[in-house]
């Protein structure tokens, strides 16, 4: 009984004193869990407050990145979303050796590349990936262009040099034919129809046309003696001619490629001072428009008018039917520059003046009327929704301009960029190209948002309040001499002899 009385006792301290026990230990963990806890926190702000070295180190990094970019891209794509535009691509055409590139042609959207051996590059327009490359046999000849046009077979990429017409398959680029010209070409050639027109150092402007002959039948297979299989159902090669179909005369060089007008002919200037319009289809005159003074620039025609400066000190506005003169804006030195033409306005760099706009509708007023004035260099390629896209090929600089105001809103410098074209006056495609083959795709980017083929649109951009915006000038008066003379033309032009020669089909 006493031994019981003494180990209830002793059981309920053993109890009470792990009770104490396990509460100390709780009490203990819960402290080193706030200590850790503290400990983890302090370290997560440490790591999140990088020291200045960290700091210098990712501007290193950063600066080499835009370095890298200038020097790679032609056009760095964070500088050029400024213009509104975005870069799709850039692809370095191969090419043999240092054989530097001489130009490039865009027809439609359609991209040629050629380099100074006479090479001849494709490219896919999505992607800049090469299709084909062909050479026009002869490192000596100038090329001027590439065109495609139809055929009955399929359609062909004529290239026109300075010496011959040299046709690739549409497809694969393999060599056609070649075909020596009888007159030399002084300006690349456009396409007007199913026929490729350029102009001579003479004056003559010529209609080149393909012509598929020698469709000679391949391979017939001997069933049995005396029997053979048809040969409708065999395969075909062909050899293109490229023909002089029709030719036209102006007065003095034809200095500029001809600018087709569609519905109503060929437009041309030439260095005797004179304008003419050509039926697109058969090479008759349709008018002429004489000046005092030679034209070196190129026309541009908009809803029913021919705009042109010439070194008479005019920007002349043509009606396109009559060949006449609707207003004529005159400047104190020669204009030497092509106009562009685009709904409300057209748009001339003008010497001493800038970039001058010109209200397209100027009602009474013969002398013209101006819009705005603006310190912008070179011309203008394309206007998007941002405004007027401008590229300065001595300084290599492109520009964007505030189409409410002449504002400059952007500006860069493309030391790389050797050729510059769009493949449309409004929200065109830019495509720029390096003399070491190196091109590059810029698109707008309000393009590149829309999920559906769209009609470009033309949009007014916001006022610019640095721009300077001038009244209009008031001209003085032409002389009797500068009076526009216009030639109704009834007699067709004399179709030239045809000359041809063996066509080759065969790479050196």
């Amino acid at each position: 009984m006493n031994h019981l009385k003494f180990l209830i006792p002793t059981h309920f301290m053993f109890i009470y004193g792990s009770l104490m026990l396990c509460m100390l230990n709780a009490n203990a963990h819960a402290q080193s869990g706030v200590a850790i806890s503290n400990i983890v926190t302090q370290s997560i702000l440490v790591q999140s407050a990088p020291s200045e070295k960290q700091v210098e180190l990712a501007k290193r990094k950063l600066d080499t990145l835009k370095a890298d970019a200038n020097a790679n891209y032609l056009a760095n794509p964070n500088v050029i979303t400024q213009f509104g535009f975005q870069s799709v691509w850039q692809t370095t055409i191969p090419h043999r050796g240092v054989a530097l590139f001489a130009g490039m042609s865009l027809d439609g959207n359609e991209i040629f590349a050629w380099d100074k051996l006479g090479v001849v590059t494709r490219l896919k327009p999505s992607t800049g990936t090469v299709l084909w490359q062909g050479s026009t046999q002869s490192k000596l000849d100038k090329i001027y262009s590439i065109t495609i046009l139809p055929a009955v077979t399929t359609p062909a990429a004529i290239a026109l040099t300075d010496a011959a017409t040299v046709a690739f398959e549409d497809e694969s680029g393999a060599l056609l034919a070649q075909e020596s010209l009888r007159r030399v070409p002084a300006t690349a050639g456009v396409k007007a129809g199913d026929c490729v027109v350029f102009g001579d150092g003479e004056g003559r402007v010529i209609w080149l046309k393909l012509a598929e002959s020698n469709i000679a039948k391949v391979a017939t297979h001997r069933d049995a003696p005396g029997e053979f299989s048809s040969s409708k159902d065999l395969g075909q090669r062909r050899t293109l001619l490229c023909r002089e179909v029709f030719a036209a005369m102006s007065l003095g060089k034809v200095v500029t490629a001809p600018v087709v007008a569609p519905g109503y002919g060929v437009l041309t200037v030439s260095s005797g001072g004179e304008v003419s319009l050509f039926n697109a289809t058969n090479s008759k005159p349709i008018w002429r428009y004489k000046s005092n003074a030679p034209f070196v620039s190129k026309p541009n025609f908009l809803d029913g008018v021919v705009y042109v400066a010439g070194k008479d000190q005019y920007l002349h506005a043509l009606d396109i039917k009559t060949g006449k003169s609707k207003w004529d804006w005159f400047n104190q030195s020669p204009l030497v520059n092509s106009p562009f033409a685009t709904a409300e306005m057209v748009v001339l760099q003008v010497p001493d003046e800038g970039l001058v706009a010109f209200s397209t509708s100027p009602g009474d007023k013969v002398s013209g009327i101006i819009l705005w004035k603006s310190k912008a260099t070179g011309n203008v390629i394309t206007r998007t929704k941002d405004g007027l896209i401008t590229w300065d090929d001595a300084s290599r600089t492109m520009t964007l301009v505030d189409t409410k105001a002449g504002g400059i809103t952007a500006s860069a410098n493309l030391p790389n960029a050797r050729w510059v074209s769009s493949t449309s006056s409004v929200d065109g495609t830019i495509h720029l190209l390096c003399d070491d083959g190196r091109m590059q795709q810029l698109r707008p980017i309000e393009l590149m948002k829309s999920t559906s083929a769209v009609t470009p649109t033309e949009t007014k951009t916001s006022v610019n309040q640095d721009a300077e915006v001038v009244e209009p000038a008031t001209e003085p008066a032409k002389e009797p001499a500068n009076e526009p003379a216009t030639e109704p033309v009834t007699e067709p032009a004399k179709e030239p002899e045809m000359v041809f020669s063996a066509a080759r089909n065969s790479f050196m």
